[in-house]
């Protein structure tokens, strides 16, 4: 019980850098920075800057000086009203008193969410124009296309990629992605065993900074 607490914990601060991270490379255009997200967005005036920076659209009036409890929830709602209503990106039981009440779990799960629409579906469309082998386009979810493309970048026999988290853990697939994305660059991924997991994701990750520019998510 007390490993899996201690794997959940060290999952969630990898998650929190890495949004954080995700969060400034975009907010750099606005000289905007987030330091903890759990406090920077709950007045809603960073996020409102993020979603116009990810959308290129206007969001309207809103207050850039909350000092008011109600203008911070009024500015937090405009944000989720603007992603749900005028984006129409789904949002599973995240309000703005989440938002607004510094809730770390349910800000994870936003970020993510503006990810998979923002970044990674307009990515895949842009890759390929998102065909599949067959010629025709993706239809899935923004994680079911991502997940599709990865199995055919990879191409790995005899293993499926399930999903974005415990399937990488042993470092083999991030190898092979590497590998994928620039040929050569890590060939050794193919004799790579599950048991070297440090050592493995170690490697690639190096490979991964070092000639594609993909900074560590940890040091």
């Amino acid at each position: 019980m007390e490993q899996n607490t201690s794997q959940e914990e060290e999952w969630k601060r990898m998650q929190v850098k890495t949004f954080t991270r995700w969060c400034n490379a975009r907010l750099a255009v606005q000289q905007v920075t987030v330091e903890d997200l759990s406090t920077d967005l709950c007045d809603g005036v960073k996020l409102i800057v993020l979603l116009e920076v990810l959308s290129q659209k206007r969001l309207g009036k809103y207050n850039k000086k909350p000092r008011m409890h109600a203008q911070r929830m009024e500015n937090v709602e405009i944000a989720l009203q603007f992603i749900t209503q005028k984006e129409k990106i789904r949002l599973v039981n995240i309000g703005s008193g989440d938002i607004g009440g510094g809730n770390l779990k349910l800000i994870l799960g936003l970020i993510w969410t503006l990810i998979l629409h923002y970044q990674i579906s307009v990515g895949l469309l842009k890759t390929s124009d998102s065909a599949t082998p067959s010629g025709q386009k993706e239809s899935g979810s923004p994680k079911e296309n991502l997940l599709n493309y990865l199995e055919r970048s990879i191409r790995l026999p005899g293993r499926k990629i399930r999903n974005v988290t415990t399937d990488w853990n042993d470092g083999i697939l991030i190898a092979t992605l590497v590998d994928s994305v620039a040929s050569g660059l890590c060939p050794e991924c193919d004799e790579m065993l599950p048991e070297n997991a440090l050592q493995n994701v170690t490697h690639a990750m190096t490979l991964a900074e070092d000639w594609l520019c993909v900074p560590q998510v940890t040091h």
